[in-house]
């Protein structure tokens, strides 16, 4: 009896929620293609030992993000052919899998779940009898989550890898995140037809996890301060208005209504960076957007003048500060 034909994966362009996409296969290059497309990543699927491959996967859209479950009865390796941010949380039903990320090897087990940002990871292991269920969510919407929380851009290279146990009240919660996501994404779909509540519970998944893990941002989860004035607020969102022309900090002052020293303490206490340094970040965070634009054509001198930076080597020099690598490796990943 022949399994049944994949289905085509779902898109970032899909629904909120609906029916699950089920893929069975036995051919190790045909399950490649469709993770690959599923997830926009450069996967290499090799197998485990000489029984053969097989894989039974099911994948559902969420604002976004996938949620995957997925069952190896053979195993598999899998490496990354390109580093591609993604957020991914695992929890493992049976097996196990094993995830080389730099000095680190994480193991995700029944018991014990997974974080980790899939640009991290260079290889890994699943082994045989393999079931586990995977939310993944794209790096730039992580950063978008992220500025709408703390109302500030978040360019860098999202540096997140650990486990947690399922069983302890974090972790269980975490468990119990991704299970009404599976829930309200199965039968009926309830969650279908209604988007904002989808991308809601999508951003409390995201926020809870990374206010337990260590990584770039944790410090901005541990000041409780009081949101910006109303001075502070304008003059971001003047900056968001105008971050495509030449602009200058005194020209924000100016345009909020208040002097030079006072817009810059107001930055330093509730946004934590000089205006200066806001401005470039926003306009670089503009710059990496572009470049992983797949219709984008404008070559990167021009992206990189368009959006401020005239001096080809400082802004190669920010960039990677910012991104931890040069934009021609952005470009080539989209």
């Amino acid at each position: 009896m022949q399994p049944p034909r994949p289905a085509d994966p779902p898109t970032a362009e899909d629904s909120p929620g609906g029916s699950a996409h089920v893929f069975v296969s036995r051919d190790i290059a045909e399950t490649q293609a469709w993770l690959n497309a599923l997830l926009r990543r450069d996967l290499r699927l090799e197998p485990l030992g000489v029984d053969g491959f097989e894989a039974r996967l099911s994948a559902q859209s969420l604002a976004g993000a996938h949620i995957i479950r997925a069952e190896y009865p053979a195993g598999m390796r899998l490496k990354h052919g390109g580093a591609t941010d993604d957020l991914t949380i695992r929890i493992v039903a049976a097996g196990g899998s094993l995830f080389s990320a730099g000095r680190q090897t994480l193991a995700a087990v029944p018991g014990r779940g997974l974080v980790l940002n899939t640009s991290l990871c260079e290889s890994a292991e699943y082994g045989r009898g393999s079931v586990h269920t995977t939310f993944t969510l794209p790096g730039e919407e992580v950063a978008r989550i992220l500025q709408a929380a703390f109302e500030r851009p978040a360019p860098g290279q999202l540096d997140i890898a650990g486990t947690f146990d399922v069983a302890a009240p974090e972790g269980a919660t975490i468990v119990a995140m991704m299970s009404a996501i599976e829930a309200g994404l199965s039968g009926d779909a309830p969650l279908a037809s209604a988007p904002q509540a989808a991308r809601l519970l999508r951003d409390a998944l995201v926020m809870l996890v990374l206010a337990r893990f260590p990584h770039r941002y944790a410090s901005w989860f541990e000041r409780t301060a009081a949101p910006a004035p109303w001075q502070i607020r304008r003059a971001v969102a003047f900056i968001d208005a105008h971050r495509d022309g030449p602009l200058t900090v005194q020209e924000v002052a100016d345009a909020v209504g208040i002097g030079l020293r006072s817009l810059q303490e107001g930055f330093r206490k509730h946004k934590h960076v000089s205006p200066h340094d806001y401005i470039k970040q926003v306009r670089l965070a503009a710059v990496r957007a572009e470049l992983l634009e797949p219709g984008s054509t404008r070559s990167i001198e021009a992206i990189a003048r368009h959006w401020g930076f005239v001096n080809r080597g400082h802004f190669a020099l920010d960039y990677r500060n910012a991104f931890g690598e040069q934009p021609s490796q952005t470009r080539r990943r989209r």
